[in-house]
């Protein structure tokens, strides 16, 4: 059950930011045009968009995840690769707030820039939710009690 409320929520969620990103002001508007961004000029289109990123980094998380599960990658890889992951999406969302600060993307209407916001904070919620799990797993082989001692 609380898989299927997750999986509810991140569709809530996409949907939601679709709704934002493709309904910005009239200069938004046309910064879509001049800048050729078709894939986000209307909400089906933006939708779309947004889903296949969601989508991705999830199968992404996911399948470190299962695979630290199967212990096929060790537990120290695995959680490199989603701080590492967690770590970009921090960069995206700064890198985001610089750029909406600036002339051109700062008058394109809130709701644009709410939705660049709301974007790699949903990435970074799940691959956070990704690397709790891992954090969560027991090890394969504990260490020893002896080894405490010897330290």
């Amino acid at each position: 059950m609380k898989r299927v409320a997750g999986l509810i929520l991140l569709v809530l969620l996409t949907t939601v930011n679709a709704y934002l990103i493709a309904n910005p002001n009239l200069l938004g508007k046309l910064g879509f045009i001049i800048f050729k961004y078709s894939f986000l000029r209307t909400f089906p289109r933006a939708w779309i968009t947004v889903a296949v990123v969601v989508a991705t980094v999830l199968l992404i998380t996911e399948a470190v995840v299962w695979l630290n599960a199967r212990h096929v990658l060790s537990r120290k890889v695995v959680v490199s690769v989603l701080i590492g992951m967690v770590l970009l999406f921090v960069f995206v969302l700064i890198k985001t707030a610089i750029d909406f600060q600036g002339w051109s993307y700062s008058h394109a209407g809130n709701k644009l820039r709410y939705g660049a916001y709301l974007l790699p904070i949903i990435l970074i919620s799940i691959t956070s939710v990704g690397l709790l799990k891992v954090l969560k797993q027991k090890p394969r082989f504990p260490e020893s009690p002896l080894n405490e001692k010897i330290a």
